[in-house]
């Protein structure tokens, strides 16, 4: 089964560069700095990932900080 988000990045594979994966748990989201990026006028399609994703920083090993913190 296709999520949500999953299917709009099919739709649109170019937002694909915006999207974090966790390297543990594979959970996705968006990278925080996303609208730092792009202002002050991030494409619609950019604008649509927060619908999807929510936002996911990764540490410097590619691990997000719910992962982190079980790691210690």
């Amino acid at each position: 089964m296709i999520d949500n988000g999953e299917e709009f990045l099919s739709m649109h594979p170019s937002q694909r560069k915006w999207i974090n994966e966790c390297r543990r748990c594979h959970s996705r989201g968006y990278k925080p700095n996303i609208l730092e990026q792009l202002y002050p006028y991030p494409p619609t399609e950019t604008r649509n990932l927060r619908c999807y994703f929510k936002p996911l920083e990764l540490n410097s090993d590619g691990i997000c900080e719910e992962c982190n913190k079980l790691l210690k």
